[in-house]
């Protein structure tokens, strides 16, 4: 149990990283950051997409940075 509690932890932490990555890169979030970090969960499908993205952190996928700039100007973040 320890251990995937750690794990959730780690995924989180990248996640947060990544929306800090969003913010600073394409706008800031409309919403709260959970409501940020769900939409990232849903985005981004897998551990292993997930993976490939904290590979490359700074960096961010051009489709990743395009979703989010939609997502954003929907203003309410639905």
């Amino acid at each position: 149990m320890a251990n995937q509690i750690a794990e959730l932890e780690a995924h989180l932490e990248l996640l947060a990283q990544v929306a800090d990555e969003l913010e600073q890169q394409v706008a800031p979030c409309p919403t709260t950051r959970p409501v940020l970090i769900a939409w990232l969960t849903e985005w981004i499908r897998s551990p292993e997409a997930l993976s490939e993205i904290r590979r490359e952190l700074p960096r961010l996928p051009q489709v990743l940075k395009s979703a989010y700039s939609e997502w954003n100007h929907l203003g309410d973040g639905d």
